[in-house]
């Protein structure tokens, strides 16, 4: 039989990470966190990372210890560090891996992320596309800027564009790197593997003008927590290039900080930039018609009752 996981999904602010704590108490899970920018330590504010405190969970590797949050163990988070090097391929043979010991303990495997086409590449078994690479290539794509660097990949792969952080030059580079020498659509290069898992998706579904009171509430809490103070500490020990500072709320802040902008200006871009990207991960997710879309606690745990 496949091994049975729980996927629960859905634009930022949402209220997912909530949803995945009483659905692992409900039904005796541990959360995987699928977020392309929680993988990185010392990102927390800006990330909006769970507030917790790492323990061990058995016998594990050192530095590989869960965010222990309201009592549930939540992997995959603070893996690496901000000016790592990081890929789809590596979180999802990472996933695999802490899937099958969650099963091995006798827990549900929950994953809870907005990262789209992470999600996709686990539940799926996606195989990733192998396109060698071409550092003249390269060379001439990072000449441009994130912004053309986007609108070049946005002509060549509208679906891709969808899940791309439209600001990371440097998956935006590989992204094109692969379009480019296959002369195929990046998104349409992955195919689906043998599958892996019974996985059950579940979609957070906000009213929209709630969804962005949610999100200008969270930007203005982050501000209060010391955003700007994170930043600062993340510039002044890895610089300000790495591809992890491009990240909303990073990039804007480091323009505050530059003399490019006041406090004010960053962050209504940051809300600015928040809202746009919750519209593609939502225009992503409803591609999918897996998913079960609910708007409450209640709405969920009637769903996934009977199928478990």
């Amino acid at each position: 039989m496949l091994r049975k996981i729980l996927v629960i999904v859905g634009p930022t602010a949402s209220g997912k990470t909530d949803l995945g704590i009483r659905l692992a108490k409900q039904f005796n899970g541990e959360v995987i966190s699928v977020d392309s920018r929680t993988v990185y330590r010392g990102m927390n504010i800006g990330t909006a990372k769970p507030v917790g405190e790492k323990q061990m969970v058995g016998t594990w590797k050192i530095g590989d210890t869960p965010l222990i949050v309201v009592d549930v163990p939540h992997w995959g988070i603070d893996l690496i560090e901000p000016d790592q090097d990081y890929s789809i391929a590596d979180f999802k043979l990472y996933a695999e891996k802490k899937i099958v010991e969650i099963v091995g303990r006798g827990k549900l495997p929950i994953l809870v992320g907005g990262t789209g086409l992470w999600i996709d590449a686990i539940v799926d078994n996606l195989e990733l596309p192998e396109v060698a690479p071409d550092m003249e290539l390269r060379a001439e794509l990072e000449k441009k800027t994130a912004a053309e660097l986007f609108a070049q990949f946005e002509t060549v792969d509208p679906e891709g564009a969808l899940a791309i952080d439209e600001f990371n030059k440097r998956r935006l580079v590989r992204a094109l790197e692969v379009c480019i020498k296959s002369g195929k659509p990046f998104s349409q290069m992955k195919s689906r593997g043998p599958a892996k898992y019974d996985a059950i998706k579940i979609g957070v579904e906000v009213d929209r003008d709630e969804l962005r009171r949610r999100i200008d509430a969270r930007v203005d809490v982050m501000i209060a927590n010391g955003l700007v103070d994170e930043v600062r500490k993340l510039a002044d020990k890895y610089g300000q290039e790495f591809p992890a500072m491009s990240g909303i709320g990073y990039r804007q802040i480091n323009f505050f900080l530059n003399g490019k902008a006041n406090l004010e200006a960053a962050i209504v871009d940051i809300k600015k930039d928040t809202w746009a990207f919750a519209k593609r991960q939502m225009t992503w997710f409803k591609r999918d018609p897996r998913i079960h879309w609910i708007k409450n606690i209640d709405e969920a745990i009637a769903l996934v009752t009977p199928i478990l």
